[in-house]
């Protein structure tokens, strides 16, 4: 577009360019540039646990391909009079052949129904598993944990025309000939509410082969807008698969990481460099890298004799454990003035004394270097032999910082003694940056993944495809390393690897990092066609109990962690450092089901048991789950750190038991008044984290308007 206006602008005839504009206006209100997809409004699942209702939109529970919809116009416990909402015809049925349809777009209210627990360890916080359709779940995860997540770990359908996922309740596979619309629209809900979760430094990390990698690379560049995305090829099947041209070993995570202007990702501890690319060989050896790309040896310039420096900002026998790097930024990636415009400044050297007296504000990007003289002093611009305008590696206030730590050494200067060469003193890195090839014997699906699983669960073809361990472990370490209470999220949670993995982690370090995992509960077709056959429909026990979470997700994650397979024997097998994987891990885990509530029941305080899971994890899942009675004028949990007051008028009593539990961390206040609400929470003392039920709750779900994830 910006060369069309340079173009347009060329034209000497006014009128002429005048429509030209105008033209071009229309197109650009029209067009998107981007990526281009049918969103396929609205998205709709089936949810058999709410109890169909006078006006709601359902489905008959035997078409599991999503047939019509149907508007109930009259229920009764035996009988539901039903309207078809595509041709007006009427149908009579039984209320237990229905299920519930809940449309994106329309108003809906998740909870969270307990349905079991692993307690392996008194003090460590909770794992909580759900079950439940990932969106509304993620609308849940929203209100309780916006801006806290560390580490978004997905493994999305990958679209590869198996009929593998589905949407609005039919299963896409390669004849649909809107399969990738789909997806985008299906991967772009989600992941537009998960950006929530995230916090400042958190990372997502979506998995994929090559059947959309592409289109997810655009999509996520669109809605991760100020992240930085990077690709890394995982080695899972060196045997290869793939019917034509290649034999695929390979697939792909890729890394969505804010751009703060630093190093998110702190790399491998030395003595685990080789870790992820396999055994190596002389052309796989690494070369000396600076912490940016090296660039050309012209721009190398010579270093200050370091061990001829006056003034050291450590003590001497430290000297082996720091090293001098360019002030410069000297690579190819974000070393630019345009790309870092903030780092563009001068630095005053005074020439007389030959020290650096003084660090420059930034400098606008429209503005001119100014190269005289301030106050006697020289000014110093990042800028290389070429002529290129680079920057600096840090903003002005940063490099004060180090200016002040002695840390800045002026080099030798240049031959009109006009410029020298900036150096700063850092500590050694013990890291090694990642690479973006991983190839190890550990990340083979099959041996690690689906071998593992068998294990486990002691069947084969419980799931297909699971991930290696160890590759959702390593991926995992990337961000959560230095990170021991980082909590993680996996909302295509599958066989639940990645709580194992988490698990994993923490017995190495005796880290507190919790993972959430989130699972539908979808029977694959086949088994589906079978209990169909048998009579037993969707919703039923015997049918629920072959989908994914009950087959596959829970059973696992219960093995991992108590060490016992669902026959009650050990697991088999031992962990790569000797570990049997029948000591499991000292973890718990509260596994849940999501339900939906009454708005109105909701309002009128009825519903606080369904509700107080919930605000159990949001306080961070400390402790056992408390069973709140509403009828008491407030509840402060025995085994938890969170208190409820129910009824205003014994704020003072309850603010006085408060001041006996230090260990408490949020507080949850009921009340339809903003200003009683304001007044109580003025009153507390400082450090609590409040919330106002149940105007918070409601409020938050909103959600499922057009504009919710738009």
């Amino acid at each position: 577009m910006a060369d069309l206006d340079d173009l347009i602008a060329q034209v000497e005839d006014e009128g002429l360019r005048s429509q030209l504009k105008a033209r071009i206006d229309l197109l650009t209100r029209q067009m998107k540039f981007g990526l281009v997809f049918e969103r396929h409004l609205p998205e709709s699942i089936r949810a058999f646990n709410a109890i169909p209702r006078v006006g709601d939109t359902v489905q008959l529970r035997a078409d599991t391909a999503g047939g019509d919809e149907y508007f109930v116009e009259r229920l009764t416990k035996r009988r539901a009079h039903l309207v078809s909402t595509t041709t007006g015809e009427s149908l009579d049925v039984t209320p237990r052949q229905l299920v519930v349809v809940k449309r994106f777009g329309d108003p809906a209210f998740p909870a969270l129904r307990p349905l079991g627990e692993v307690r392996r360890h008194p003090d460590r916080p909770s794992h909580p598993v759900i079950c439940g359709e990932n969106f509304h779940t993620l609308q849940l995860l929203r209100y309780l944990y916006r801006g806290c997540v560390d580490c978004i770990y997905i493994d999305p359908p990958y679209n590869t025309g198996a009929a593998d996922w589905k949407y609005n309740n039919r299963y896409v596979d390669e004849a649909d000939r809107w399969r990738h619309s789909k997806w985008l629209s299906f991967m772009e809900k989600r992941l537009s509410v998960a950006k929530d979760l995230l916090s400042p430094t958190g990372v997502i990390v979506v998995t994929i082969d090559e059947h959309e990698i592409h289109h997810l690379g655009v999509l996520l560049e669109q809605i991760f807008v100020g992240y930085l995305i990077h690709t890394v090829t995982i080695v899972h099947n060196p045997k290869g698969t793939g019917k034509y041209n290649f034999s695929r070993v390979n697939e792909y995570a890729v890394f969505c990481i804010p751009d703060t202007g630093d190093n998110v990702i702190q790399g491998l501890p030395t003595d685990e460099a080789d870790v992820l690319t396999g055994k190596r060989t002389v052309i796989h050896q690494d070369q000396a890298e600076d912490d940016d790309d090296p660039g050309d040896d012209s721009d190398v310039e010579e270093l200050v004799d370091a061990d001829e420096a006056a003034d050291w900002p450590f003590p001497t026998d430290e000297r082996d454990d720091w090293e001098l790097r360019h002030a410069r930024r000297r690579g190819g990636e974000s070393s630019y003035r345009h790309q870092r415009p903030n780092s563009f400044y001068a630095i005053y050297v005074n020439p007389t004394s030959g020290r650096i007296e003084r660090i420059g504000d930034s400098l606008a990007l429209d503005d001119v270097a100014d190269m005289n003289e301030v106050d006697g002093l020289v000014p110093v611009w990042p800028i290389d032999k070429e002529g290129n305008e680079r920057c600096w590696r840090l903003i002005p206030s940063s490099m004060r910082q180090l200016l002040d730590e002695g840390r800045m050494v002026l080099g030798q200067p240049s031959s009109d003694g006009r410029s020298w060469t900036i150096n700063l003193w850092y500590p050694k890195t013990k890291r090694k940056k990642y690479k973006t090839v991983w190839w190890s014997t550990q990340h083979d699906a099959g041996t690690h993944g689906t071998t593992m699983l068998h294990r486990l669960l002691e069947q084969r073809n419980a799931f297909p495809f699971p991930k290696s361990l160890y590759a959702v472990r390593d991926t995992l370490l990337t961000v959560v390393r230095d990170r021991p209470d980082a909590l993680i999220l996996d909302f295509f949670a599958g066989s639940g690897t990645t709580l194992h993995a988490t698990a994993l982690i923490n017995a190495i370090d005796d880290g507190n990092r919790r993972c959430i995992l989130v699972s539908n509960n979808e029977v694959d077709a086949k088994m589906t066609r079978k209990l169909l056959a048998k009579n037993h429909l969707p919703g039923d026990e015997h049918y629920e109990r072959h989908g994914i979470f009950h087959s596959a997700t829970k059973p696992r994650v219960e093995a991992s962690i108590t060490g016992i397979a669902p026959s009650g024997a050990p697991v088999e097998g031992k962990y790569p450092d000797g570990r049997p994987l029948a000591d499991g891990f000292e973890e718990n885990v509260d596994f849940f089901e999501l339900v939906y509530l009454d708005k109105d029941d909701v309002r009128d305080g009825t519903q606080f048991a369904a509700i107080e899971p919930s605000i159990w994890l949001m306080a961070g899942g400390v402790g056992r789950r408390n069973v709140s009675d509403p009828a008491k004028a407030y509840e402060i949990a025995d085994n938890s750190n969170y208190a409820v007051l129910f009824n205003r008028s014994k704020f003072a009593t309850f603010k006085r038991a408060l001041a006996g539990r230090s260990d408490v961390s949020h507080v949850f206040l009921v009340t339809d008044s903003e200003a009683d609400y304001a007044a109580m929470c003025s009153r507390l003392p400082d450090g609590l984290t409040t919330s106002m039920l149940y105007r918070d709750y409601l409020g938050n779900f909103r959600i499922n308007t057009v504009e919710a994830y738009r």
